[in-house]
């Protein structure tokens, strides 16, 4: 059982057997500022052994969701105005005219040739000239441009410098036919992996709670998010199938993103792991986001403690992140309980504990839906921010991040990181079942695997009909001798969101 799942709020992770006293269930709504996420040598130590991942009984709850311009140009559109609006602001009135105006004025009104004693100089040198001077003016706008665009890339290069990038991985992909290949290569595929391992910045290692594959068009660049649910029976190693979210466990990113590869035929590009801490810097930098708190949240206990689940988990996150220093149980009861349904502001630890929650919602495919949810809003919310929240982001939570990305690569990214939108998202399997399978534990199986990657494939890249490698085959067949199911099994249908 998981520590987040069974954590009583009546047994703080400092002062084991402290009761808090009554439950303060007030309804703050406001965002709060993150104290500070520096070890705490009374923190408790978590046990995170595989046998805590069976977190969930599935079929304990009843679903109830349906199938668910460059510099040079935009200096020259300069150039070109001011050329156009040069006679307009000479005749308005109370501008200064120039010498080249006054003789033009005196020269329009006669028709006989001036004196040579008093005659200016000719308008095609003064033409000269202006274009001399309209010219500079241009390559001094230029110049500015390219100072700029060098100072952001300086400034981007420095903030990079602060992620673990270019980490090692090597793909290692199906025996895909060369026009998938072809097709593949007109996307950036990235994997997204939250990871649950209780050490602040330390991605090597631990259950990849959350998965994520993002599909980017590099030509429009739309990008549609997949949640892949951490209990799908796959194949995870060489010779072992068991719930996917530990592939990373047993490897890290590398060993994830090959799992992945083999199991849904596709060449993942790059990956980018991420723990809680990360995630609730980023909310607190961004000021919170706004999210439903459902009666379901409310009303919901974890049976193990029969307390609020929802507030289980937000005590929980808070303890560990020592969120709160300064309180003696490491968290607030006042963030963990809410009054009434409705839309709230949570500062980070909330929002973390409400992308864990699996109780208050249905199973774990709104969990998923919940997360993604969550990615869209910082994703919306980062790109109206301001330059002095994006510099705090990233001296943040830069630290906290490892990516196989190069500091190239992701400077690339983020210089045009206003064109991208995502513009859908949805759970995968598609079409699955759950149960409970002995020894392998409470499982999500797809129904089948072969059918159901043929559907990513269209879903992801717009491949229709795509015909799955042999490998994926020998993996749905084997998925489904040792579960017993078969296409007509699910019963659950993910559509997108």
């Amino acid at each position: 059982m998981s520590n987040f799942e069974d954590y009583d709020l009546r047994m703080s992770g400092r002062t084991r057997g402290r009761s808090t006293g009554s439950t303060n269930r007030s309804n703050n709504g406001q965002t709060r500022s993150r104290a500070g996420y520096e070890s705490n040598n009374n923190r408790v130590s978590y046990d995170l052994s595989l046998d805590d991942i069976d977190m969930y009984e599935y079929g304990s709850e009843s679903y109830e969701g349906q199938p668910r311009r460059t510099a040079s140009q935009s200096a020259s559109r300069s150039a070109s105005r001011s050329r156009s609006a040069a006679p307009h602001s000479a005749s308005a009135p109370g501008v200064r005219r120039g010498s080249s105006s006054s003789h033009k004025s005196s020269k329009g009104g006669s028709s006989r040739r001036p004196s040579s004693s008093s005659r200016k100089p000719s308008g095609r040198k003064g033409g000269k000239k202006n274009k001399k001077k309209k010219a500079r003016t241009a390559i001094i706008v230029v110049e500015i441009v390219i100072i700029l665009v060098l100072l952001l890339v300086f400034f981007l290069w420095n903030k990079v410098d602060k992620i673990n990038s270019g980490m090692k991985y090597e793909a290692e992909t199906n025996d895909l036919d060369e026009e998938t290949v072809e097709l593949l290569s007109n996307y950036t595929t990235i994997a997204l992996f939250g990871v649950d391992n209780r050490s602040s910045g330390n991605t090597d290692s631990g259950n990849s709670d959350t998965i994520m594959i993002a599909a980017i068009n590099n030509d429009s660049k739309e990008v549609k998010l997949v949640s892949v649910q951490r209990d799908t029976y796959l194949k995870v190693t060489s010779d072992k199938y068991r719930k996917c979210n530990y592939a990373y466990n047993a490897g890290g990113a590398e060993s994830a993103c090959n799992m992945l590869n083999e199991n849904l035929d596709i060449s993942i590009d790059a990956y980018v792991a991420v723990d809680f801490y990360a995630l609730a810097t980023i909310v607190d930098d961004l000021g919170g986001l706004e999210l439903e708190i459902t009666s379901k949240m409310i009303n919901t206990d974890n049976p193990s403690t029969n307390q609020n689940a929802l507030a289980g988990y937000i005590a929980e996150v808070e303890n560990v992140l020592d969120y709160y220093p300064n309180e003696e149980d490491g968290f607030k009861m006042s963030d963990c309980y809410f009054d009434s349904p409705g839309t709230y502001t949570l500062n980070g630890a909330q929002v973390v504990g409400y992308c864990r929650n699996r109780y208050a919602v249905n199973n774990d495919y709104e969990r998923a839906e919940n997360q993604r949810l969550v990615v869209k809003l910082i994703i919306e919310k980062a790109k109206k921010a301001d330059i002095a929240t994006l510099n705090k982001i990233t001296d943040d939570v830069f630290p906290s991040i490892s990516t196989s990305l190069s500091s190239t690569q992701i400077i690339s990214m983020a210089s045009s990181v206003a064109d991208y939108s995502i513009v859908d998202s949805t759970g995968f399997p598609f079409d699955l079942t759950t149960g409970t399978y002995g020894s392998k534990g409470s499982l999500v199986v797809p129904c089948t695997l072969t059918t159901n990657v043929t559907k990513l494939h269209e879903y992801l890249y717009d491949q229709s009909d795509y015909d799955t490698t042999d490998e994926v085959d020998a993996i749905s067949d084997k998925i489904q001798n040792d579960t017993g199911t078969s296409e007509g099994s699910a019963t659950v249908n993910q559509e997108s969101d």
